[in-house]
């Protein structure tokens, strides 16, 4: 339906083995674990009257999923640029808030620390853009996974919160196993491929290793947006007792920003 693909990537899935009108069906479907959660996260941040500045962290996690289902729905270069941009701007988005997670509420805005979080965003936009090279893309992407690890754990040695411990973990392992399946999925496809073919019909999609990297990184990032909050409330008062439900849906209040 959408042609022959341009993107710089193909995946293992077999274009088109499900529906006309999808390229990467399983790939694409998965995204849901992208979408879903930080709607609801949306939702509580509204509900409980919690700091805006996570909706937009919620917003780039819905956009990373909705970049991803076009890019895998079509295989069309332009919307492989909607997968793999918002990426890196939602990494760098996590660098700037937790760098400024102790902050304040009365604090000014830290100009030279957005001016240098756009700067990078937009020079690695441009480069990427020049040179077409998905090796680019992974390499300052994974740099930007790294650079929040740090980040994280130097908020949770400042912390030494049991929870904050736990949600990280719980996410940390998460994206890792899920990176593990990617690794899998990309250096094993012909035998993934065959094994497929020796299976009953139903149990193909499990084998669709890509599209579980899509839903455990997913899930995985949505616990690190609930592990900013949790870590947030520490440093703004009036604070409150909550329990954070890491393997559902919502977070329990911290901390209520309409009463500061």
């Amino acid at each position: 339906f959408w042609g022959p693909p341009t993107a710089t990537l193909d995946w293992c899935e077999i274009n088109y083995e499900v529906s006309p009108f999808i390229a990467e069906f399983w790939n694409t479907l998965s995204n849901l674990g992208m979408i879903i959660p930080p709607i609801f996260g949306i939702y509580e941040i509204i509900r409980m009257g919690l700091e805006r500045k996570f909706i937009f962290t919620h917003c780039s996690l819905i956009a990373v999923g909705i970049g991803s289902w076009a890019f895998h729905m079509t295989l069309l270069y332009y919307m492989q640029l909607l997968d793999e941009l918002p990426m890196v701007f939602g990494n760098v988005l996590l660098i700037y808030q937790l760098t400024e997670l102790r902050k304040s509420l009365k604090k000014p805005v830290n100009s030279t620390l957005v001016f240098a979080c756009c700067a990078y965003a937009f020079f690695f936009s441009v480069f990427y853009v020049a040179f077409k090279n998905p090796l680019i893309h992974q390499v300052l992407y994974g740099a930007g996974v790294v650079v929040v690890l740090i980040l994280d754990l130097r908020l949770v040695n400042y912390n030494q919160c049991r929870t904050c411990t736990r949600l990280l973990s719980a996410g940390f392992f998460m994206y890792t196993f899920g990176f593990g399946l990617w690794n899998i999925d990309n250096q094993l496809c012909p035998q993934l491929t065959t094994l497929r073919t020796k299976l009953p019909r139903y149990l193909g999609p499990m084998t669709q290793l890509h599209a579980w990297w899509h839903i455990l990184a997913g899930y995985a990032t949505y616990i690190h947006i609930l592990f900013e909050i949790h870590a947030r409330s520490h440093f703004v008062k009036p604070r409150t007792q909550i329990t954070v439900r890491y393997f559902g849906i919502s977070v329990e209040p911290l901390y209520r920003h309409r009463n500061d």
